[in-house]
């Protein structure tokens, strides 16, 4: 026998919202993520626990912002090297490669990599809809080349989806 009932006027669709949002409350006052508590230091006034809050998502947002491009630099320097044994290249690169890149990347002979040269000051690009991904792009010996890189979540590491050459994006012509 079913002994739950729902209100007058919630949906069971904003029920369930309304399930989720509870159990989330209830995660986070369980986990101890400090989200109630009061500041550490008790010294502390208001307007100085405000302002740094608000200079550390400052410096954090920079940080995310730099991030990717540090990985895709990183990443690449490691990618254009012809005279590196196939095994220690592979090896090198593997902690900033996505599992399903690495896959692909196994297979790749560094002797082949068109380029030796990575020019400095690549671009960056982000979509405003898809922030957990950012495309950085180089110039190199061999013409301009990406490293697309993905995020699983916030907080999470920069990890390279892709090195491939830098293809315009074709226009759409009517």
């Amino acid at each position: 026998m079913n002994t739950t009932s729902t209100p007058r006027g919630l949906t069971p669709g904003r029920l369930k919202m309304w399930q989720v949002a509870s159990l989330g409350v209830c995660a986070l006052s369980l986990s101890g993520c400090g989200l109630f508590a009061a500041p550490a230091d008790d010294a502390a006034q208001p307007n100085e626990t405000v302002s740094a809050s608000a200079s550390a998502s400052a410096s954090s947002t920079v940080a995310a912002v730099e991030a990717p491009k540090d990985v895709a630099i990183k990443v690449m320097d490691l990618f254009a090297r012809p005279n590196t044994p196939e095994r220690r290249w592979f090896t090198d690169l593997l902690p900033h490669l996505t599992d399903e890149y690495a896959e692909e990347a196994q297979y790749i002979d560094p002797a082949r990599v068109p380029f030796t040269k990575v020019n400095a000051n690549p671009t960056t690009s982000q979509d405003e809809h898809m922030p957990q991904m950012v495309i950085v792009r180089f110039g190199t010996n061999d013409g301009p080349w990406q490293v697309v890189l993905v995020q699983d979540q916030d907080g999470a590491p920069w990890l390279v989806q892709a090195i491939e050459p830098d293809q315009p994006v074709p226009a759409f012509t009517p």
